[in-house]
Formats: C-alpha cells, sequence, structure tokens
C-alpha cells in the first residue's frame, strides 16, 4: 500500500537559534589551496575532512586540499530577534522569552539548552527531561543566563502535534522538521520506532541514538558525537529528506531504506524489500502516519 505524502510544507520563519544557530549567521570563508573560495554557514572538522553547510546542502573537502578557514564573528543576540515593542514578530506571531545557557561550539555551530555543566573533560545539557554530554575540547565557550525570544508558535512546537515526554527533544524535532522540509510527525514516528525516544539506544546491529543511525552512515553525515542529540536528529533528519529526494518522494521506499538501506531497495526493483523487520516497519510507521493526517483533516 502506498503512501501519497507530499513532503514541501509552508516553511517557518525562524527568527531565532533554537537548537542550532542556522538563521542569523554570518559566513565562515573556506580557502581552498587551488585558490577557489567557499562561503559557508557552519564549518567543522571531522577526522580528514573539513566539513560545511551551505543551506540545506552539506559536503566536505580533505583537509589537505584547504588552505586556512576564516571565521566569521556570531552576530549580536540583539540581531537574532526582529521584535517591535508591539511583542509580535514580523508575521504577526506572538513572541515570548526564554532564558538559556548557550555552548558554543568550535566551528560555529551552538546548543540552546535548558541547564549546562562541566565535569571531567566533559560537558553535560539538558534538554527539558533529557540531558547527554559532549567532549569539552569541542567547545570553544559557554555562555549562561541569555535571553531568547521565539515565536510562541514554535516555543510550543504547534508544528508537532504529539510529545515525546521531552520539551527539548519536541522543539528539536519541529526545528529538524522545518529546517529540512519534513513534516515532524513523521520524524516524530520514525524516532519513536528507532529508538523510543532514548538518546543512549543502541541496537543489536550496532545503530546508535535517537534516530539510530549506524556509525558509517553517521561518519558520511559529518556526524562528531553520534548520541549527542543535536547532531543525531539533524542528521537522520538530513538522511531522511534525503531518501525521500531518492526516491521520488515515496514515504514508503523511504522508510523502507531508512531500516535495511537503500541499497536493499535498489536491489529489489526500487520496491520495499521482502525482510520482515522491514514490512513491519514500513506498515506500522504508515498506518500511524495516515491515522494522523486523518486526525489532522478532520479537525480542520
Amino acid at each position: 500500500m502506498r503512501l501519497s505524502f507530499v513532503a514541501k510544507r509552508p516553511m517557518m520563519v525562524i527568527l531565532v537559534c533554537l537548537l542550532l544557530c542556522a538563521a542569523g549567521v554570518r559566513a565562515d570563508e573556506l580557502h581552498l589551496k587551488n585558490g577557489r573560495m567557499v562561503e559557508a554557514e557552519e564549518v567543522w572538522e571531522v577526522g580528514d575532512a573539513i566539513w560545511y553547510r551551505q543551506g540545506k546542502v552539506i559536503a566536505s573537502f580533505a583537509r589537505t586540499d584547504v588552505a586556512r578557514i576564516t571565521k566569521s564573528k556570531p552576530a549580536p543576540a540583539a540581531s537574532l530577534s526582529s521584535v517591535g515593542n508591539s511583542g509580535e514578530s514580523a508575521n504577526g506571531d506572538e513572541m515570548v522569552t526564554r532564558t538559556v545557557s548557550r555552548i558554543l561550539l568550535k566551528g560555529g555551530r551552538q546548543i540552546d539548552a535548558d541547564a549546562v555543566w562541566e565535569n571531567s573533560g566533559l560537558v553535560g545539557y539538558r534538554l527539558g527531561k533529557m540531558q547527554t554530554v559532549i567532549d569539552r575540547r569541542d567547545v570553544e565557550r559557554i555562555v549562561h543566563d541569555v535571553t531568547v525570544t521565539e515565536p510562541k508558535s514554535v516555543a510550543a512546537n504547534a508544528s508537532l502535534r504529539y510529545t515525546t515526554g521531552h520539551s527539548g527533544l519536541d522543539r528539536l524535532i519541529a526545528y529538524s522538521g522545518d529546517k529540512y522540509d519534513i513534516d515532524p510527525t513523521l520524524i516524530f514516528l520514525i524516532m519513536r520506532e528507532e529508538s523510543r525516544f532514548n538518546h543512549r539506544a543502541v541496537s543489536r546491529v550496532g545503530a546508535r541514538g535517537l534516530m539510530q543511525l549506524m556509525p558509517g552512515t553517521a561518519a558520511k553525515l559529518g556526524v562528531r558525537n553520534i548520541h549527542d542529540p543535536v547532531e543525531n536528529v539533524d542528521a537522520g533528519t538530513r538522511y531522511l529528506r534525503t531518501l525521500l529526494e531518492m526516491f521520488n518522494g515515496d514515504v514508503n521506499l523511504a522508510l523502507a531504506a531508512y531500516n535495511a538501506g537503500e541499497g536493499a531497495v535498489m536491489k529489489y526493483g526500487r520496491r520495499i524489500p521482502p525482510y520482515r523487520e522491514t514490512m513491519n516497519y514500513v506498515w506500522r510507521i504508515n498506518t500511524a502516519y495516515r491515522r494522523a493526517m486523518a486526525a489532522n483533516r478532520n479537525e480542520k
């Protein structure tokens, strides 16, 4: 049974950085040895590669091909929001404020957490009820008591119909859905199926984290810490977007490829592989998604 699905959704205007500072950041510059210069919104290093992001496109160069990296200065916090005296955003959405601890990572990325602490070379942080740690060597600095202003609809996760039980994870799912133009309900259902929202989950075949990424897939996606919720969900959602495009928006084939690998789907003529686990996986998420969409239509 095929599921008709339109992946395109109206993109929300992200006025502030929620968990990853993608909007409002000046470009870094990668200067290559061949004289070429590449501007990027994010640059980070993994092993012998230099990774960079331009919008939704993520790619890498060999470290030996890069002459130097010119880092931009982050935009002042006040410039991240377009809030007027009326307390509304430019599109009329009511604005709310919250106080966070901001972790500035080497490479230009950042994480806005509800709480941050340091212990034995590690930096721990909490998003709602979920917490994890990252290597202190990956952190440039930590800024406490940062006030951020965001649209109330974003803060309340209006685009996510269900809750994981962790407010920070709900925000992360909503943010990733908007960032990669995927219905956050689909991300929610995949995450529930893959890890039951446990960011420390490890499968019997070695898949890890909330989106259950295989280490090899994570490395290809430029992931530095596979158990870090921000990196794991971002990479898993980005991988799902790639699969949707590979199979022309067919969610069933994208789900089958997420479970069994795109090679298996191609091997069987761009059809769901005849593996019991994969067929059940696709059926469960397909059914849950159709029910969610039907409930949404009935409410309108």
